[in-house]
């Protein structure tokens, strides 16, 4: 008999319907609100993950300021986790979203998105390089380099 359910419920699976993506531009439920959140926070990380990469490409030969910057990088995440620890402070062994309610993982993975973005737009700088005669740009190359 257990041979027999298992032999059917494994004949219904290719039948399954495949987990459905939330519609972002009207999501429906609070889970789908979540979901919309984390995966817009998931594209500002996709994002700023990108910018890294190519700033790590145009500067491979400046290992000096790269290592400086992957410091800097590091101290970053260290910031946006402890800013959001101070946004919602939570106990030890304390549950979020009993503390927050259940829009806490929209709320947090907005934030997080936020700083994200915030952070992107100041790497960006190292791609879009100084204007030609700016003399406190530091390691920014200069913008005409870069082309």
């Amino acid at each position: 008999m257990k041979r027999a359910a298992l032999f059917l419920l494994c004949a219904a699976l290719p039948f399954a319907a495949p987990a459905q993506q939330p519609d972002c531009n009207a999501p429906g439920t609070q889970l789908d609100i979540n979901a919309c959140a984390g995966a817009d926070f998931a594209k500002a990380d996709a994002e700023l993950n990108g910018v890294w990469k190519n700033i790590l490409a145009r500067y491979k030969d400046q290992p000096l300021f790269l290592d400086k910057l992957k410091a800097s990088q590091r101290l970053w995440l260290q910031f946006r986790d402890a800013e959001l620890e101070a946004l919602y402070p939570v106990a030890k062994g304390q549950d979020e979203r009993r503390e927050y309610g259940s829009m806490y993982p929209t709320c947090y993975s907005g934030a997080k998105a936020r700083l994200t973005r915030q952070r992107t737009e100041q790497l960006k700088a190292w791609l879009d390089g100084a204007q030609e005669g700016d003399t406190c740009s530091g390691s920014i190359k200069n913008s005409a380099d870069l082309k």
